[in-house]
């Protein structure tokens, strides 16, 4: 009966750590590259209590940035008298104890530090470049509720529409007021075009598909 306990009590335990891993060096510098005594308009602030870290695993992305490693991370959005909780992307370097903050979409439309990460990088083939920016959408997609459709490959561009569908919600607010949004059909929130040559990444670029693009 005592060993039945005994297994009882580790395998609850192993359970816990499987389900609830804590990453300390990162939970470490974001306090400090995101403080909560910050009185900027704008800020994103990281509460421990709140986060609910997740590891992220992309390869393909991984392998193009080795010194990062991808985070999706609860923080606390203050803009004026507005106060969201939205889940980000954080890319975290650990050598240099650094962080990357890419907001989620609704927020900003595209992360320039981000998206230059990429610009430039050259891939062996039209199947590698596709898997790759597969999971680079994924990564973009966290905490949006948007999805990646792809549109059209040609030699020298790539496209996507960035949609809402039909019966999705999208809620923000905090500290007393709170809006929804309910979708009554399929949508394109955001045009992306994706220059390339030779098959390597040239330009990233996002449009309001309801105004005219370049």
């Amino acid at each position: 009966m005592q060993m039945k306990t005994l297994l009882l009590i580790f395998s609850f335990g192993l359970l816990n750590f499987v389900h609830g891993q804590t990453y300390p060096r990162l939970a470490k510098v974001l306090p400090k590259e995101l403080p909560n005594d910050s009185t900027k308009d704008g800020r994103w602030v990281f509460y421990a209590d709140n986060a609910n870290i997740e590891k992220l695993n992309k390869p393909l992305v991984k392998a193009t940035v080795p010194n990062y490693d991808f985070y999706q991370v609860g923080l606390t959005n203050y803009l004026g008298w507005h106060v969201n909780q939205g889940t980000c992307l954080i890319l975290f370097d650990s050598i240099k104890s650094k962080i990357i903050l890419v907001e989620p979409l609704w927020y900003n439309e595209t992360n320039e530090d981000f998206i230059k990460l990429f610009i430039g990088q050259k891939f062996d083939n039209k199947e590698s470049l596709l898997n790759f920016l597969q999971e680079l959408n994924e990564l973009l997609e966290v905490g949006s509720g948007y999805k990646f459709r792809n549109t059209g490959y040609a030699d020298n561009l790539i496209t996507y529409d960035l949609g809402y569908f039909k019966d999705d919600t999208y809620t923000t607010g905090g500290n007393g007021t709170r809006s929804t949004i309910h979708y009554n059909e399929d949508g394109v929130w955001r045009k992306i075009k994706i220059d390339t040559k030779d098959l390597k990444i040239i330009k990233y670029t996002s449009l309001n598909p309801k105004m005219p693009g370049k």
